[in-house]
């Protein structure tokens, strides 16, 4: 191969596009993040779908769920975005494909706050009654850091109880 064929092929995969660092959601859950998009949006907001993740969970030994963070960002017109962690319950019959059931929302991060990079939830049952424990990595705005580049590890603690979400306490890391 010579230089020119050599600089052509880099540049032509130069502009491939990138892959999804998630996977694809699929339609059905994509319309309820949607869905809730439009109920937490003020008229200026929009959801933003690229910076969606997902990950499947299992809720107990017979019940399979999905935790998905999304973002939603120019509230009030201006340069500023909110993360919110939904997780629904999968479900299917014999005639359809699965669907997803809201168990809950809950808004974890946003400019000036902190921020979840990569959904990496680890999920411990707290209780014989199906209460749940979700942590999640996130990073945290320090006293140095510009609001939108938090840097401060932090691990976020949810308690999943009576199928709402609550959250419990932040742990740095170390």
């Amino acid at each position: 191969m010579n230089f020119i064929s050599s600089v052509l092929l880099a540049l032509v995969l130069a502009f491939q596009p990138a892959q999804a660092a998630t996977p694809q959601l699929p339609k059905a859950l994509v319309s309820q993040v949607e869905r809730l998009t439009q109920l937490l949006k003020d008229s200026h907001a929009t959801g933003f779908p690229p910076a969606a993740m997902a990950q499947n969970v299992k809720l107990n030994p017979y019940q399979e769920g999905v935790i998905v963070v999304f973002t939603i960002e120019g509230f009030g017109g201006g340069n500023n975005h909110s993360q919110y962690l939904a997780l629904f319950e999968i479900d299917s019959d014999d005639k359809t494909k699965p669907y997803y059931t809201l168990l809950d929302v809950i808004h974890v991060g946003g400019k000036g706050w902190r921020g979840i990079e990569r959904l990496n939830a680890r999920i411990t049952p707290i209780s014989k009654g199906g209460d749940l424990a979700i942590d999640i990595d996130a990073l945290e705005v320090g006293p140095e850091d510009a609001p939108n580049f938090p840097s401060k590890k932090m691990v976020i603690r949810l308690a999943l109880h009576n199928k709402r979400i609550n959250e419990v306490t932040k742990s740095v890391r170390k």
